[in-house]
């Protein structure tokens, strides 16, 4: 794939990213003269399977020359969605439901039942943490998790914004087939039927008393690690959670996490319809700690849990029978402007932008989750696998992975990647032509899938997972379960719409 170089100025970047046109602008002798870091150390190879991709998908993979105290040479895949080159439109998807962690291969599989309507490419999308099922849960289900920042399908909110200093986090809107990067805080309130003033919630789909991986406001407090032997634990005794039709875990019940006492509460429990009208409403969670029974959101409806102040607002204002109005509001804190929440808005998020009009953010750290030994005795490397969502300068949606090689099964792995701020500066790149880049989880969570499709018909007949597998699992190692993908599907045009 050849790319254009990037517009010297940033306006006209962003102008061709929106309009989908290819801009070229001669370079100034002084920029001929910078090196990339991927021309220096980087090289073009051969993408296995290259004439199965569907149509509108590309390819290109770039390997290391120099292995820069590796003992093997990294893989870069760039996969490109061109919609003018067939019906393809960018969504996210949470699986089987939310709540549920799946891996990406599984999560693109059920986005339809149609063979010829499956996803063409997708990556894992927003960080998140598992969690463990409660003990008196009555029957073996998977690893729940929770989002760390927004997480939004087909309008539907999953997770709030962390607080991130008022400012919340960096996420990609995903609508109309765009990625729209940017920093994104959440409005969560609930209005009663007698009157009373408005009373703001705290997140949604999660364990109240207990946030994980970052504060959803000002009033949680992170708990050291030497008493959690988690990272990231954020607590605080008074809190009101919603939980979605779409939540297909049961409902938290009290005690989950025996480190802390926030959600030792049994608290408050109030069942809403489709209309908002509440149905029941009573003391106690999820059925009670040290009960087998498992509470689950009803179809079309709601459940709000509430522990300290939070559940003495829902028993004073929840009455059965009333109405409660449930606001939820997307705010984009770059620009103070709303995000309306309409079906055609799907959000993943993450801590981190790469790249913002073509170059990398002022504010970018530099952050390694897997360090690994490297090629010189004594040394360490970072292997911490990348994934990326961006736009390039056709304004065509770019979806990038930096790991270690494929490998021939799964006995073996290969993992590999880079500081955080070593990844934005080769995607800064110029034979990259990307404008606007989001990390997105990496480590095992990385996950690159392309559908092949028939050389004669162009109908899709398989897939192929294009990253190694690092998660060792009864002695063979296997992708992540994820809490959400982000692929490239048939689209529109009237056509099929999920």
């Amino acid at each position: 794939m050849t790319t254009p170089l990037r517009p010297a100025l940033a306006a006209a970047a962003l102008t061709a990213a929106l309009v989908l046109t290819t801009s070229t602008v001669t370079a100034s002798s002084a920029a001929d003269a910078v090196v990339s870091p991927l021309a220096a150390n980087w090289v073009q190879t051969p993408v296995a399977g290259a004439d199965k991709l569907p149509a509108g998908i590309t390819v290109t993979n770039w390997t290391e020359k120099n292995l820069e105290n590796r003992t093997r040479p990294r893989l870069l895949q760039v996969v490109e969605i061109d919609p003018t080159a067939a019906p393809l439109d960018l969504s996210s998807t949470v699986g089987a439901g939310d709540g549920l962690a799946e891996t990406v291969a599984d999560q693109l599989a059920g986005v339809s039942s149609v063979a010829s309507r499956h996803p063409v490419a997708g990556v894992n999308g927003s960080l998140f943490k598992s969690e463990p099922s409660h003990p008196d849960l009555r029957e073996a289900l998977p690893l729940t998790l929770q989002h760390m920042g927004v997480s939004v399908t087909d309008g539907v909110l999953h997770s709030s914004s962390c607080y991130g200093g008022g400012q919340g986090t960096s996420g990609a809107v995903i609508q109309y087939g765009v990625p729209y990067i940017t920093k994104l805080r959440t409005q969560l309130s609930l209005q009663a039927a007698d009157g009373s003033p408005a009373m703001a919630f705290d997140d949604i789909n999660r364990d109240p008393g207990r946030a994980r991986g970052c504060g959803r406001d000002k009033d949680d407090r992170l708990v050291d690690e030497s008493i959690t032997h988690q990272r990231g634990v954020y607590t605080d005794a008074d809190e009101i959670v919603l939980f979605t039709s779409d939540y297909k875990y049961p409902v938290p019940k009290p005690d989950l996490d025996a480190t802390i006492t926030t959600d030792d509460d049994p608290g408050y429990e109030v069942v809403l319809d489709s209309t908002g009208k509440v149905t029941a409403a009573h003391a106690g969670r999820g059925g009670g700690k040290g009960s087998t029974v498992q509470v689950r959101v009803p179809s079309g409806g709601r459940i709000l849990q509430g522990v300290g102040t939070g559940a003495t607002w829902l028993s004073t204002h929840a009455l059965v029978g009333t109405h409660l109005e449930v606001s939820q509001k997307l705010i984009d804190t770059r620009f103070g402007r709303e995000i309306p929440l309409d079906p055609s808005v799907d959000v993943v998020s993450s801590f981190h932008q790469l790249l913002r009009d073509g170059a990398i953010v002022p504010e970018l750290v530099d952050t390694c989750g897997q360090q690994g030994p490297g090629a010189t005795p004594g040394t360490t490397i970072c292997t911490d696998s990348r994934v990326a969502l961006g736009t390039n300068v056709r304004g065509h949606t770019v979806l990038v992975t930096l790991t270690g090689q494929p490998q021939a099964d799964n006995t073996t792995t290969h993992e590999d990647g880079a500081w955080l701020h070593a990844f934005g500066e080769l995607l800064d790149s110029e034979e990259l032509g990307l404008i606007d880049a989001l990390n997105l989880d990496g480590g095992g969570s990385a996950t690159l899938i392309t559908a092949t499709a028939d050389s004669t018909t162009g109908t899709i007949n398989g897939t192929t997972v294009r990253t190694p597998p690092t998660d060792r699992v009864n002695g063979v190692y296997v992708h992540r379960a994820v809490s959400d993908a982000v692929y490239a599907g048939i689209s529109g045009y009237g056509m099929y719409k999920k």
